[in-house]
Parts: C-alpha cells; structure tokens; sequence
C-alpha cells in the first residue's frame, strides 16, 4: 500500500502545489485536470465505475440529487449529465485543499446545474469539525493517530437543515466521506422518512452503522460489485475492503430495474489458455467473447506481485474501452476482481490488462473469468447521451 501511495503522490504533486505561478499555460491546466481522473466532457469517465452505472440508472432528467463527498468532482460531472438542463445537483465538499479543484473541474466540464458548497455534512449544523489530511484527496474528520493533528476546521450542515432551507428534496444521495456517513445519515432522518431517496454509500464491510440504521427505515441494501442484497457483513465476499452499497426503499421498489431478488444466468468462462501476452506484458483475450444486450458480472481471477508498475485493466469493445480500472498490479488483483458492465446492444467484448509508462509486472498471471448475466436487467433503456 505505501507504493501505491508513492505512485500516486508522483502523479498528483504538481496539482497539489500552490498555484503561484500566473503563466501556466492551457495545455498546463488542462493536464492538471487529467492528473485528477477527469476526461473532458466529451470523453468516457471511468471514474468508480460500478456506482457510475448506478448513477446513469437512477438520476434522471430534471430530479434533484446531492453528491456529498463530490471529491474533484469525478462522479458530480456524471450526475450532472444525467439530470440535465432541467435538473439541479448539490455537491458538497469539505476539505479546503479539495474544494478549488472540484470547482474547476465542474466548470471545464461545463457543469451550470451544479452548486458546490464548502461544508462539512454532519448530523448538526452551525458546528465545526477537524479535516485530517489523506495520503491521496481522501480527507476525512476522522483520523487514526492520536497523535496527527487537523489541517482545517471546517464548518457543518446537516441535510435536513438544508432541504428546508432551499426547499430542494433529493430524489437520489450519493456519498462517500471517508468514514462519515452515518454522522451524514443521521443529519437527514427527516428526509430519509419523508422523501425516501435512492442512496448511494461508501462503506467497509464491518461497520454496520448505516446498514442497520437504512434497513431499519424501510431500505434494501446491495452491494453494487456483485448485486446481492446486503442484510449481514457476512453477505459481502469474503476478504473485500471498501464496498458501494446502494439503498432503495421498499415503498420505491416498483420505480427502478434494482427489485431483487435478482436472476443470475452463466453465459461464459474463460480460462488462462484464453489470453494472450504481448511483448511489453500486457494480457488480453485472444478472441472476444459475443455477448448480448444487458448487464454483466465479471468476475475476473487474477494474481500479480508487482507495486512498481501502471496497470489498467477492464472490458473494451474493440478499441472503444467501456469499463476500466488503474493502479498498480498487486492492488488491482487483490481488490479489484469483481467487474459490471452494461451494454446497449450485442458486442464483441474483450477483457484487457495494459502496462503504462514503460512499466511492467512479470508476476502478473490471469487464471481466468467467469461472466454471469443479471437478466433483471435485460429491458433496461440505455441513456440516450453521456
């Protein structure tokens, strides 16, 4: 884990440096942007992918949805596209070293249906809580040193002193707060009671807080990397970190494509004999599989030993990437094996493992995968843009 955290203050010193330098040409900015995962509008965002197909499913044209945790905006801008010019995003960020890079981002994408504010979401309002510095953008209240000291105090707004203030009811809540959550969920029981909103939450496996406090409310929990209902820790894959659940109201149920119990169909396996390596290490299918209209879980084995190296990784219709994931290769085989796509119609896909940057892994083996169709999906309309 400390490579990966060495790679990626490599990748991000130059956009975390103070901006004191009035030359800095477009070419410049604009690759700062990039050293943050945001593409251009106009190209794919692959940005937490499985909750970016959850997102382009459940925001839809003129609702009303928050993003608390909006990062540098990696999943704002989706939400943005998808609620359209008749909708309205709230985004919120706290940490003070954040916020700046959140702002431009949603400005070069052009994002004039969102309000980014610069607050801590916490079960009170008018407070002020400590940010601790992460060791890639992930700030957090929390730390686990007793010895660290905060970076910031920021101020807090509860969601329910919010939606009253503005009168701004979200139909959908995606957040991700290193840790805070159920601080968040508990700062917006009056709207969760009355206005039951689709949720989106980071979470770790152990903590149950949010989990027990939704179901309680009414909610359904599923996890988003393997579409099983969460009612138990025990229900995740054994061994896995940090998880997305997505929470649904049972009362909301009949409005959206996630009613379980869902129906799983085996459609393909392949195994080590099926990929091919290239000179530079990198591994790919040797012939693509045919699958049609739907979404898929890919359930990919693969090990690697390597922390010195760029890898992506994911599905691709030929050379058009539609799921992708990238870090160095210990981490991606270690955390990083359960894949969902969704496609628009019948393709030839391909599973692809790509070194960057003159990089490679030796270690990197794939045993093979397993792809299972979740037929509840089959009808489901694809958005018209991106």
């Amino acid at each position: 884990m400390n490579n990966f955290k060495e790679w990626l203050k490599i990748r991000l010193s130059r956009a975390l440096a103070p901006e004191i330098d009035q030359q800095l040409g477009v070419n410049q900015k604009l690759e700062e942007v990039r050293l943050y995962g945001i593409a251009p509008w106009y190209q794919e965002n692959f940005w937490e992918p499985t909750v970016q197909l959850a997102l382009r499913d459940l925001c839809r044209p003129g609702d009303i949805v928050f993003d608390v945790g909006a990062n540098f905006g990696g999943l704002t801008t989706v939400m943005s596209r998808m609620v359209g010019p008749r909708g309205v995003v709230c985004a919120f960020e706290a940490s003070p070293r954040i916020v700046d890079k959140c702002q431009r981002n949603l400005v070069l994408s052009g994002c004039n249906n969102v309000q980014l504010f610069h607050a801590a979401v916490y079960y009170k309002s008018y407070s002020t809580v400590p940010i601790y510095l992460g060791s890639h953008l992930n700030d957090s209240i929390y730390t686990n040193s007793e010895q660290e000291n905060a970076a910031y105090q920021v101020s807090t707004i509860a969601l329910d002193d919010f939606v009253e203030h503005t009168g701004l009811v979200p139909n959908f809540v995606k957040m991700d707060i290193e840790g805070a959550e159920f601080d968040a969920i508990k700062g917006m029981t009056k709207t969760i009671n009355s206005a039951k909103p689709h949720l989106i939450l980071e979470t770790q496996p152990d903590d149950t807080n949010c989990l027990d406090f939704l179901r309680e409310a009414g909610y359904i929990a599923i996890d988003l990397n393997t579409y099983k209902v969460i009612e138990t820790p025990q229900d995740y894959p054994q061994g896995v970190g940090i998880r997305n659940n997505l929470y649904i109201h049972r009362d909301r149920l009949s409005e959206v494509a996630y009613n379980p119990p869902f129906n799983f169909r085996e459609v393909a396996t392949v195994n080590t004999s099926d990929f091919q390596k290239k000179n530079d290490g990198s591994i790919a299918l040797k012939t693509p599989l045919i699958l049609d209209r739907g979404r898929y879980l890919i359930d990919v084995d693969f090990t690697a030993q390597g922390t010195n190296n760029d890898l992506t990784c994911g599905v691709s219709i030929g050379e058009k990437v539609i799921f992708r994931y990238h870090a160095y290769s210990n981490l991606l085989a270690s955390s990083y094996r359960d894949w969902v796509i969704h496609l628009s119609e019948t393709s030839k896909v391909s599973l692809y493992f790509n070194f960057l940057n003159g990089t490679s892994d030796e270690t990197l083996s794939i045993k093979g995968a397993k792809i299972t169709e979740i037929t509840n999906f089959q009808d489901l309309p694809t958005n018209l843009y991106v």
